[in-house]
């Protein structure tokens, strides 16, 4: 039988977590073939704490060489790896879900060309259940993230709008607006914000639009995790979830829950369908 190549782009703290996982609990099914990042000396680090030795490739030589895709990096990373996969048919694992925002589309071409996309849960317990209100009629979600100082330390946004988050005694709110600004403004930190709006437009019929959803970000030097404070309105119930995620002790901006999660997504991918088939 022969084994499934996974290549992962984004050799971060989410990319480390994968390729031990690959290696130590898919070994029989899978082979982590190849990594790739946009810096180079990332890439070679992560090869030094693998026990196997995938090659370092560009993304399209990536791409083209494996089965499936696992995007770990940054929304503009998975927007080429998201338009790649489709152009030469390959299944991918999106963790920058903030590509999808404003970029529906590609999703349609997938599914022509009969590509899987997969998303995982990332930080959110409870997306399913977005997703299912998204046959009925969602009215109104309201996202607020609540983050230690120091996972949002250096954020260009909070330069720009010359925003001091340093020496913080008390809750301070830094931005507060639409999904499309968050990720543009909180690239690495907001992905929560883009898998709720895309969940709660998974049916092509559903009436919600982005204008529905309110994001609030706070710096809290309160908080020792990254907490989520979501409430989802809809016509048949009222949800609301508070996450409470310890930050990942090799990068604070991302969750211990997302890498988890993604682990969690290959596990349904390799018990759900026979390699090779």
């Amino acid at each position: 039988m022969n084994k499934t190549k996974i290549g992962i782009v984004g050799c971060g703290a989410i990319g480390e977590g994968v390729g031990h996982f690959i290696e130590n609990y898919l070994k029989d099914k899978a082979v982590l073939w190849a990594i790739a990042d946009k810096d180079t000396e990332k890439a070679e680090n992560l090869l030094d704490k693998l026990d196997s030795t995938p090659s370092i490739l560009n993304v399209e030589s990536l791409i083209r060489s494996v089965d499936l895709v696992i995007e770990t990096a940054s929304v503009e990373a998975a927007r080429l790896v998201l338009k790649k996969a489709v152009e030469f048919k390959k299944n991918v694992v999106i963790l920058s879900v903030g590509a999808f925002i404003g970029n529906h589309s590609i999703l349609k071409e997938a599914q022509n060309k009969g590509i899987n996309v997969y998303i995982p849960s990332g930080a959110i317990c409870g997306v399913d259940g977005v997703g299912a209100l998204s046959s009925g009629r969602i009215k109104k979600i309201t996202l607020t993230t609540s983050k230690p100082p120091r996972g949002l330390a250096g954020a260009q946004y909070l330069i720009e709008k010359k925003i001091n988050i340093s020496n913080l005694k008390k809750a301070k709110v830094v931005f507060r607006g639409r999904v499309s600004e968050a990720i543009r403004h909180f690239p690495q930190n907001i992905n929560v914000a883009a898998t709720l709006f895309l969940a709660a437009t998974l049916k092509s019929g559903s009436l919600f639009r982005e204008k529905n959803i309110e994001v609030c970000i706070l710096a809290d030097p309160s908080v020792k995790a990254n907490v989520h404070h979501i409430k989802i309105e809809a016509e048949e119930t009222t949800i609301e979830i508070l996450i409470k995620n310890v930050p990942s002790k090799i990068n604070p901006k991302t969750s211990a829950l997302a890498i988890l999660s993604t682990q969690h997504l290959l596990n349904k991918i390799f018990s759900s369908f026979k390699v090779g088939s």
